[in-house]
C-alpha cells in the first residue's frame, strides 16, 4: 500500500458484517525452547570493530512464545475502500 492512501471502512449492523475475524485458537503458549544463538563469531567481531560494547551471549538461550490461529475472511468488500490522503 502506498503511503499517502489508508483504507476506510463502514461500520455496518450485527446482520451486515464486512469482515469476519474467527480466533479458533485464542492465545497459547509454546514450550520454553532452547536453541544455540548463530553467528557468534562474527557478531563478537563487529562488536569490537564498531566498539559497540554490545553484551554478547555465546550460550544457549531459552525462549517462549505466544500463538493464535484464526480465520478472517471478507463477506461484502462494498463495505472498504481506499482514500488518498494530502
Amino acid at each position: 500500500m502506498e503511503e499517502d492512501k489508508t483504507i476506510i471502512g463502514k461500520k455496518g449492523v450485527d446482520i451486515e458484517p464486512g469482515i469476519i475475524f474467527v480466533p479458533y485458537i485464542s492465545m497459547t503458549s509454546t514450550t520454553i525452547i532452547h536453541g544455540y544463538g548463530r553467528n557468534i563469531r562474527r557478531k563478537k567481531k563487529i562488536n569490537k570493530i564498531f566498539k559497540l560494547e554490545l553484551d554478547i551471549d555465546d550460550g544457549f538461550q531459552p525462549s517462549n512464545s505466544i500463538m493464535s490461529r484464526y480465520s478472517k475472511k471478507m463477506i461484502n468488500k462494498n463495505f472498504y475502500g481506499t482514500i488518498e490522503v494530502k
